[in-house]
C-alpha cells in the first residue's frame, strides 16, 4: 500500500513540476510581449514628437508668408478685408428662417443647392364601387 502511495505521489510531483515549468515558460513569453509593446509605444511616441516638431516647423507664420509672397501670381491671394467679418447682428432671427423654410415648402420641386429633386409621387388607384 506505501508503494502505491509513493508511486502516486511521485507522479502527483512529476506533474506538479510540469505546471510549475509550463507556468514560468507562458510568464516569460508574456513579459516578452510586454517588453516588445513597451518598445513599439516608445517609438510611436518618438514619431509623435517628430510630426509634431515637423508640424510647427511647417506652419511657421514667417514660412507660410514666403510661401504666399512666392507664389502670389498663381494663388492670387489677398489680405482679409474686415467688413468680411460678421457680426452678431448680421445673423438672421430664428423666426425669419423657420418663415423662409415654410415659404420655401410651399415651392413645387425648386432645386436648392445641395437638394434633390423627388421624383414625381404616383396618382392613387381609384376604387370602383
Amino acid at each position: 500500500m506505501s508503494r502505491i502511495v509513493n508511486l502516486l505521489l511521485v507522479c502527483l510531483m512529476v506533474l506538479a513540476a510540469a505546471a510549475v515549468y509550463d507556468m514560468k515558460y507562458e510568464a516569460e513569453a508574456a513579459a516578452e510581449r510586454v517588453s516588445a509593446l513597451e518598445r513599439d509605444v516608445a517609438a510611436e511616441q518618438e514619431r509623435i514628437s517628430l510630426l509634431k516638431a515637423t508640424w510647427a516647423a511647417l506652419t511657421r507664420p514667417e514660412r507660410l508668408q514666403e510661401l504666399v509672397t512666392r507664389h502670389q501670381d498663381t494663388l492670387h491671394l489677398q489680405p482679409m478685408d474686415p467688413s468680411q467679418l460678421a457680426t452678431i447682428a448680421d445673423i438672421p432671427d430664428a423666426s425669419i428662417i423657420a418663415g423662409a423654410g415654410a415659404e420655401a415648402s410651399q415651392k413645387d420641386d425648386e432645386i436648392v443647392t445641395g437638394s434633390v429633386r423627388r421624383a414625381p409621387e404616383p396618382p392613387e388607384p381609384e376604387v370602383e364601387d
